[in-house]
């Protein structure tokens, strides 16, 4: 299964802006042979978007009538998934794409500064506590064995009766840690570390609404309300 890393920067401005204005920007960015963006501009204050960049590379293939192996130039696309709510911009991707897309982003949005949100596990585990969640593996460090024995810990947690008990006992040892966030009739599996943030199993544009509601109030601050 796909995994992608979430990157959180916050948008600051001393003009008013809305995603609309950060729309229109990227809408007229002039379209190139190897660079574009794929808009979808959902509401006033929220937009999905992929960034995308052509590559030529060389691929190999057996050519059948000279019974030998040739190489060939052919394009390959590479898709950075984003989103903007409100004042925040929010990609899914790995760290080198990410960084392409701020990059660009700050230099079409040049009144406007991006600083990079740390998410930390602690503040995820308190905010999870509002929804269902099921715990599964758990790395711990610095984790005391024995007398004068310390070292790394993974440990499944899905059959344990109050596994949440634990992660509070040893919150300042976790490195890692895998859930499964239940919201209506949908579930979203996470993984929590503690140098990369957040990853989850699927690419933000192709979240459904209850995954996006899930995500979007562990990472972005916004009030909860459950059903």
């Amino acid at each position: 299964m796909a995994s992608n890393s979430i990157y959180i920067y916050k948008f600051n401005s001393t003009k008013n802006f809305s995603v609309t204005d950060i729309y229109n920007i990227l809408n007229d960015y002039s379209r190139q042979d190897t660079t574009y963006f794929n808009l979808d501009l959902l509401s006033e204050n929220e937009l999905l978007g992929e960034y995308v960049i052509i590559e030529n590379i060389k691929e190999s293939y057996y050519n059948i009538e000279n019974r030998d192996f040739e190489t060939r130039i052919v394009q390959k696309a590479n898709v950075t998934n984003f989103s903007i709510i409100d004042t925040y911009l929010e990609i899914s991707s790995n760290k080198t794409a990410a960084k392409k897309l701020v990059l660009l982003l700050s230099s079409l949005l040049d009144h406007i500064s991006m600083n990079f949100v740390t998410i930390k596990i602690n503040d995820i585990l308190n905010k999870i506590k509002k929804f269902k969640f099921k715990i599964s593996k758990v790395c711990f460090d610095d984790f005391l064995f024995t007398k004068d024995i310390v070292g790394k810990i993974t440990v499944d947690l899905s059959s344990y009766g109050n596994a949440y008990s634990v992660l509070e006992k040893y919150k300042d040892k976790i490195v890692s840690i895998t859930l499964i966030i239940f919201h209506n009739n949908t579930n979203l599996k996470i993984r929590l570390t503690s140098k990369n943030g957040i990853i989850i199993y699927k690419s933000i544009n192709s979240l459904d609404d209850d995954e996006s509601y899930i995500l979007q109030h562990l990472l972005l601050d916004r009030g909860l309300k459950l059903l």
